[in-house]
């Protein structure tokens, strides 16, 4: 009874083995069939890509370390426009991906006016990189009567047509722009050796990488002066990260005159800089500009323009205040305006007011933003009417001393978000946002209304 049970099972494993080696086979033999049929190339397979649409032509190229995007009928020295290789990744995925599902009998697929073939809805001519493997072009047609699927041709199966799922030919049916790759220059941060903006005048500012850390060359009264790093960091990816919400093609669209801001980025090795220029006016809807990577122009927003422009103090060190955070174990708080006085004490389990022992948070975080505050603009040696003095914040020793004293006006001449601050009795003030004032006014308690008389 064992042994019988025993050669069963051994039986039924040899079937089962069998069966799975069967479909295995045929499964190999379908996807040899299917990739003999229908293109199956990865991005580094590819040279080129041409696509042909109702409404245009062009060609998705691989020239030299990247790929381009040219235009049919464009002029002859019409520099090409970098493509993004994602989408184009994107591109021969879907291509791969989709594969027909269905082959016609060949009394259904002759009539070519049906079936849409002789005026394709798109055409795609993949011509691979190595001479070893087979140039494919691809023609979609009309849809079925039900619309469920499309007619397509392969010429890698030339004699027959088949039917591939309607729902995918919004991924081919693409406009050249939807390959343009929108960045305005193309090059890493760490690349860059030289950084210089020019305004319509002249030259504003140079800096030069020196040991992995960017000084200013020009202008002469900043030479030896601090750069942030972080603010060099942020603008240079601005330069590279920010896209063009439009690529110009034709040269009738294009500004003629002075740009009103340029920007060089010279590399190591290069013969010369990258460059990026800005035509006026910078506060229109669209600003106008040009770069090496897109010479025939672009149009960016105006916020993302301002953002390119920048002064010299915008890269320069501007923090304000200084002082030792470890030593801070109170603060004193006055208002001028309401003639009212807080003092806090820090112990074990936080801040709390001295007079009360009632619980203030947030004045950690006050000390941190305090330190990390900026000044917006060059800073005046003295202020006239119609500024006013607002607060005055003292921070505390342990045994009671002024470590380090700061003073708040507000100035209807500053922008909105702004207010002056002055830094212990050094006759300098520096413009700043005014959210710090607003924190520390809002740790005041607050006054309680008159009675009625």
């Amino acid at each position: 009874m064992t042994n019988s049970a025993t050669r069963f099972g051994m039986l039924l494993l040899l079937v089962l083995f069998s069966a799975l080696g069967v479909g295995f086979f045929l499964y190999q033999q379908e996807q040899r069939l299917a990739m003999s049929i229908w293109p199956d190339y990865s991005i580094d397979a590819v040279k080129s890509i041409e696509v042909a649409t109702r409404q245009e032509r062009y060609t998705l190229l691989r020239e030299g370390s990247g790929w381009v995007v040219r235009l049919e009928g464009a002029e002859a020295d019409a520099p090409p426009i970098p493509a993004d290789p994602a989408r184009i990744e994107a591109l021969l995925a879907a291509i791969s991906h989709n594969r027909p599902g269905q082959m016609l009998e060949q009394s259904a697929a002759a009539d070519n006016a049906a079936t849409g073939l002789d005026a394709p809805t798109v055409q795609i001519l993949l011509t691979p990189v190595s001479a070893d493997d087979r140039e494919a072009r691809l023609t979609l047609g009309h849809e079925t009567p039900t619309g469920a699927a499309l007619y397509v041709h392969s010429s890698l199966a030339p004699e027959a047509v088949f039917l591939l799922d309607a729902s995918v030919l919004h991924h081919f049916d693409k406009p050249a722009e939807h390959y343009f790759d929108p960045r305005l220059l193309d090059v890493r941060g760490e690349d860059v050796q030289r950084l210089t903006l020019y305004s319509s005048h002249g030259m504003q500012w140079d800096m030069e990488r020196k040991d992995d850390t960017f000084h200013f060359v020009t202008p002469a009264s900043m030479q030896g002066t601090t750069v942030t790093a972080s603010e060099v960091r942020l603008y240079v990816h601005n330069l590279t990260a920010i896209g063009a919400d439009v690529i110009l093609t034709k040269p009738d669209r294009q500004v003629t005159g002075k740009p009103v801001c340029s920007i060089e980025m010279l590399l190591p090795k290069a013969a010369a800089p990258l460059r990026l220029e800005l035509f006026a006016p910078l506060d229109a809807d669209q600003v106008y500009g040009r770069s090496t990577r897109h010479p025939s122009g672009f149009l960016i927003d105006r916020e993302k323009a301002r953002s390119l422009v920048r002064q010299a103090y915008d890269m320069q060190w501007r923090g304000v205040v200084n002082f030792d955070s470890s030593r801070v174990e109170g603060a004193r708080i006055y208002s001028v305006m309401n003639n009212q006085t807080l003092q806090v004490d820090k112990n074990p389990s936080g801040w709390e007011e001295r007079d009360t022992g009632r619980k203030v948070s947030g004045i950690d975080m006050t000390l941190w933003r305090l330190k990390e505050l900026r000044f917006e603009a060059e800073p005046v040696s003295r202020l006239g009417y119609p500024a006013a003095q607002r607060l005055e914040f003292d921070l505390l020793t342990k045994d009671g001393k002024v470590l380090s004293s700061f003073t708040f006006f507000t100035d209807p001449r500053l922008p909105a978000d702004q207010c002056w601050l002055k830094v212990g009795a050094e006759e300098m003030y520096y413009p700043v946002t005014s959210q710090l004032l607003e924190d520390v006014q809002g740790y005041l308690p607050a006054r309680q209304p008159k009675p009625a008389q």
